[in-house]
């Protein structure tokens, strides 16, 4: 039997992530860089945990942000120290650097 969500249940999952996200100094980005940054750490592979920029604009979070504002977010989370690109790579893979509270790790 599959469980049945109410308002309830979403409300109070949704004060937990806030609290965690403040936590985490995550609530000065904006929902787009937090998108960003959470489909990064989705989609981060392999022993460097990088992930390409064609996986991080296909995974849900960010798949629905404008082109121009997820490459705005991107450039952000680059700027603030939250994302570099990938060392020995090419272009188009970042890593989360685990700049804030261990975000990279999982």
């Amino acid at each position: 039997m599959v469980p049945v969500l109410n308002i309830k249940s979403v409300s109070q999952l949704r004060a937990l992530l806030l609290e965690m996200e403040t936590t985490l100094g995550l609530v000065e980005l904006s929902p787009n860089e937090r998108d960003v940054l959470y489909a990064i750490n989705e989609v981060a592979a392999g022993m460097a945990k990088a992930a390409r920029s064609d996986a991080i604009r296909a995974h849900p979070l960010a798949a629905a942000i404008p082109q121009a504002t997820y490459h705005r977010a991107l450039k952000s989370l680059v700027q603030r120290g939250l994302v570099k690109h990938a060392p020995d790579t090419k272009a188009g893979a970042y890593i989360v650097t685990g700049a804030v509270g261990g975000a990279g790790q999982g």
